[in-house]
């Protein structure tokens, strides 16, 4: 990380200052950081409220469950393995569309 020995000062109005705190804040930024971000060209995106987080940890728990019985049930022939294939290509399809809709790029 290139260090940051360069001050800035920038003067505002109250109202573009509250107006910049408000969006970094949704942001889940410290002011310099937005402001780093929007001079360096990044889209700057409101952070994912508290239970994404969450909502995405519970699509990968169903998704491991399903991995495990597919492995199961592949090894002792007993269930209908295409179809919990498909439950879990859809799992992991829900999981994409939840990262990609918040700008997540979780792992």
């Amino acid at each position: 990380m290139a260090a940051r020995n360069c001050r800035f000062e920038l003067r505002l109005s109250k109202d573009e200052y509250y107006d910049l705190t408000r969006k970094a804040r949704k942001a889940g930024l410290t002011t310099a950081a937005f402001v780093r971000m929007a001079v360096a060209g990044k889209e700057v995106m409101e952070a994912p409220s508290a239970d994404v987080p969450l909502l995405i940890r519970e699509v990968r728990r169903v998704g491991s469950n399903i991995n495990q019985i597919l492995k199961i049930a592949n090894a002792r022939g007993l269930l209908e393995v295409p179809q919990l294939k498909k439950a879990l290509a859809d799992n992991r399809e829900v999981e994409k569309m939840i990262s990609q809709a918040y700008g997540l790029a979780w792992r």
